[in-house]
């Protein structure tokens, strides 16, 4: 039973976390404020309770309801400078008295102007205990915090920590957006279990994502680590890279993957790295002909594919079409092109900043779209074209994006310098009754565009 002074205690505390049903049937978390005595009140109960609590107390007269819910998935979002507040803190309590939770998804970022010194890591303690998770998503989570300020004596570092605390060889499902060089020595040859791998842009204070734009040799070092991180793993079955700057070296990843590979997705945002490189006409790394084929060879048994793909010369590129409808049992493809065309540009109508310094030609000017342009007709030609040379497996999906579609921004006071811009565009083909192909555009901000005289073109 719960202590009369833990009920005191509970009577002045209180904790949500409730699990509130999403149409993908998944578990979305709020944590607000707990208490240490609290949680080690309900620890003692939990095994009473199966994991499973809920408990009432009065105090004059109100009722106080508790929930904590151990769930087999959880996702919590700790959105610092909101109303969400420190999430960190209570999720670490609760994962130590969940050890039946299989799946967790984390993101850590600032979304308010009030800055202060909140945790981007959890608070370890030696000795803690974590569920053994199968699938586990972080975006945000610092894995190099030493959370030692006030100890005599330094602690391991986060991602020393959590690796003491969890069993790792249990994983099956790992997404994260690019880890540190620590991660990637302090996992080499643990992750026995891992059938599926992602690697996104890292997220930035604000909790934009943000491309690996270095090109020194140190940079070309890290590319080589994870190419090598990934190739030492186990047969994978689910691979996405993409946030790197560059392509990374395939062919030893491939000779470790291929056979095993459903799902690969191999992408990276539209001229990130432009100002960091010093080309104003440098575009992504994109995959060439021969690098397409060669997937196609490593890996016959690719279902799902995702990659960047480059119009140029005002025409679509047929060869790589033809290439991908090559794949023997591909039923869904992604295509990303680009919205802009990097060597075309003119300035807007107008500007809020003065034209001292040439602040007019960089915050005030807007490239040309790339040609030719993606409207409702030509999804519908290339799906269908797509689909006639393929000789085993028809496709039922193909996704098309026009420049970087719904990327996360984050949070911070951005005031652009004009309002006109490109926005991005999504098309969705699918087929309906084994035959009937059908497409429809959406525009950025939900938009919707039903055919190609509409104005939907990018």
């Amino acid at each position: 039973m719960v202590s009369m002074k833990h009920r005191q205690v509970l009577a002045l505390c209180e904790i949500v976390f409730m699990g509130r049903e999403r149409k993908n049937h998944e578990k979305d978390y709020n944590i607000w404020r707990a208490d240490p005595g609290v949680f080690n009140a309900l620890k003692e109960e939990q095994s009473k309770y199966n994991g499973n609590w809920t408990l009432k107390t009065t105090n004059s007269d109100q009722v106080l309801r508790l929930y904590i819910e151990c769930s087999d998935s959880m996702r919590v979002d700790s959105a610092y400078g909101t109303q969400d507040g420190n999430a960190i803190d209570p999720l670490y309590k609760v994962l130590l008295a969940c050890l039946t939770t299989k799946s967790l998804s984390l993101s850590v970022s600032q979304g308010g102007c009030t800055i202060g010194d909140d945790p981007w890591s959890f608070n370890w303690n030696a000795g803690d205990r974590f569920p053994d998770l199968e699938e586990l998503t972080l975006s945000g989570y610092d894995w190099e915090s030493l959370n030692d300020v006030g100890r005599p004596t330094r602690r391991p570092s986060s991602i020393e920590a959590w690796k003491a605390a969890m069993n790792w060889t249990l994983l099956k499902r790992l997404d994260l957006d690019r880890p540190q060089y620590s991660f990637l020595e302090t996992f080499r040859g643990t992750l026995h279990s891992l059938e599926s791998l992602t690697l996104r842009p890292r997220w930035g204070f604000w909790g934009d994502e943000k491309t690996f734009c270095a090109f020194d040799e140190a940079a070309e070092q890290l590319r080589q680590n994870y190419t090598t991180f990934i190739a030492a793993l186990p047969p994978l079955r689910e691979l996405g890279i993409s946030g790197m700057g560059k392509l990374l070296n395939m062919t030893p990843i491939l000779e470790a993957h291929g056979s095993s590979l459903k799902q690969l997705k191999i992408h990276e945002f539209e001229r990130d790295c432009t100002y960091e490189s010093g080309n104003a006409t440098l575009i992504r790394p994109f995959l060439t002909l021969a690098q397409i084929e060669d997937i196609n060879i490593a890996a016959p048994n690719l279902e799902s594919l995702s990659l960047d793909v480059y119009r140029s010369a005002n025409q679509w590129p047929i060869a790589i079409f033809k290439a991908l409808a090559a794949f023997h049992k591909l039923s869904s493809l992604t295509i990303y092109l680009d919205l802009e065309d990097a060597w075309r540009k003119r300035r807007t109508k107008y500007c809020y900043l003065r034209d001292e310094a040439g602040n007019w030609d960089t915050y005030c000017t807007l490239h040309e779209l790339m040609q030719p342009l993606l409207n409702q007709t030509a999804a519908e030609t290339i799906f269908h074209d797509l689909r006639t040379d393929q000789p085993g497996v028809k496709l039922r999906n193909l996704t098309m994006y026009v420049g970087d579609f719904e990327r996360r921004e984050g949070g911070g006071m951005r005031y652009p310098a004009h309002d006109e811009h490109n926005r991005p565009m999504r098309y969705e083909c699918w087929v309906e009754e084994d035959w009937l192909e059908r497409c429809t555009g959406v525009q950025e901000w939900n938009f919707l565009y039903e055919d190609d005289t509409s104005g939907s073109v990018r």
